[in-house]
């Protein structure tokens, strides 16, 4: 068993992978810019960037259960360091000018089958680095090094294109990618009980049946899941309809980019605090509890403001409330899952989360068309309600949480 939190793995984890997410940040930056300047086409941004989504929600299911019967680090290690020979030759044809729009899709498409496989096999390695008692800290931490990255990154991404060029920031994410490999390549990690085990379509088939079979008979689960499916469908929309509702609102492109700002640095908050305090479990609880319920009624005043300071104020400790029972949420249902089977019910859920946020975002934006988006915003907080506190105070998620 891990002893600490600080421990070599946990560390080597972490830094290779805010290594990595620095360049990708950069990357997606630079390559949007890119696309935008070649074609002028806001369609060819909007089918780059929900490549992403579609492939995480199709092969998802699938691919968690392959994590579970192969080695994870290698997995990591093969990822990264692919993902960085692709940058690196698309940086190369951006030199020679030899890039063209056919390519970066592609690249964008192998980016996120890659992707597919690395988001389980971190995920689950998190779990075996870190102690069981630390692990609501590690995961914080992990959230605050992402949240920061995003922060800042954002930022100055725009100024580091200009000063750069595309491609020398390509070659940077290129890079970034190879270290982060590197990294991976100290850690030890624990065999899972089925590494080793034969893959095949069948097995992969079966093996996706039995997560879904755990997901209902294990009685945890069988909340944690339906409930973050239907809180991403019912709540996430907004945030993709961030600046039309600001420009709704009468608001300027530059209130918007504080505005946003805000939302991050009010979940930064939440996960330093989870991450630098050690809570007790009924801490915890509470802090999952009234984190969500509060967060909702938080955006719902953002929401209804007239006046921006208010706006700012009431998304930040939204954001913050949001992001703090979040983290909790997220170590708890780690917590729940089955060591056996964890890829290919994080591989579920990953496909069921992802498919809730992209329906979510063409609900709210037909009925955005119709009607005013604060009155949407608003009506689909207020339903988010039910979910939230069913959730919330489930005696047996109540007592899960108080027992871990």
């Amino acid at each position: 068993m891990v002893k600490k939190l600080w421990n070599k793995n946990f560390i080597l984890l972490l830094q290779g992978s805010a290594v990595s997410m620095i360049g990708d940040l950069m990357y997606s930056v630079a390559i949007g810019y890119w696309v935008y300047e070649k074609t002028g086409s806001n369609s060819l941004m909007g089918i780059m960037s929900s490549i992403s989504m579609f492939v995480t929600m199709l092969l998802s299911p699938f691919s968690g259960t392959v994590v579970d019967k192969i080695n994870r680090k290698w997995i990591l290690v093969l990822g990264d360091f692919l993902q960085g020979i692709l940058m690196l030759t698309i940086g190369i044809l951006a030199f020679s000018d030899k890039l063209s729009v056919p390519i970066v899709l592609v690249a964008a498409f192998l980016a996120a089958l890659g992707g597919v496989f690395y988001s389980p096999a971190s995920n689950t390695v998190l779990i075996d680095v870190v102690p069981r008692d630390d692990l609501v800290r590690g995961q914080s931490l992990f959230s605050g090094v992402s949240s920061t990255i995003n922060m800042i990154g954002t930022a100055f991404s725009g100024a580091m294109v200009a000063f750069l060029g595309v491609p020398i920031i390509i070659i940077i994410n290129g890079c970034s990618n190879i270290y982060s490999a590197i990294s991976e390549l100290l850690i030890s990690i624990p065999k899972t009980p089925r590494q080793g085990e034969k893959v095949s379509l069948s097995g992969i088939l079966i093996d996706f049946k039995i997560a879904v079979k755990t997901i209902f008979e294990n009685p945890c689960l069988r909340v944690f899941i339906p409930c973050a499916v239907l809180l991403n469908f019912l709540a996430s929309g907004p945030f993709t309809l961030m600046l039309p509702f600001t420009i709704e609102k009468g608001l300027a492109v530059e209130q918007y980019g504080i505005l946003m700002s805000m939302n991050t640095v009010g979940s930064l908050i939440g996960v330093i605090m989870l991450g630098t305090v050690k809570f007790s479990s009924r801490s915890r609880y509470w802090i999952l509890a009234l984190g969500f319920s509060s967060s909702v009624v938080f955006w719902i005043l953002a929401y209804q403001s007239s006046s921006f300071i208010p706006m700012c104020l009431w998304m930040l400790l939204g954001s913050f409330g949001n992001s703090a029972g979040n983290t909790v949420f997220g170590a708890s249902m780690m917590l729940a899952l089955p060591e056996d089977n964890r890829g290919a019910i994080l591989g579920f859920f990953s496909a069921a989360t992802t498919g809730g946020i992209a329906l979510s975002a063409l609900a709210y934006g037909f009925l955005g068309d119709v009607f005013p988006l604060f009155i949407v915003f608003t009506v689909g907080s207020l339903l988010s309600l039910a979910p939230m506190l069913y959730l919330c105070f489930n005696p047996q998620i109540k007592s899960f949480i108080l027992e871990n």
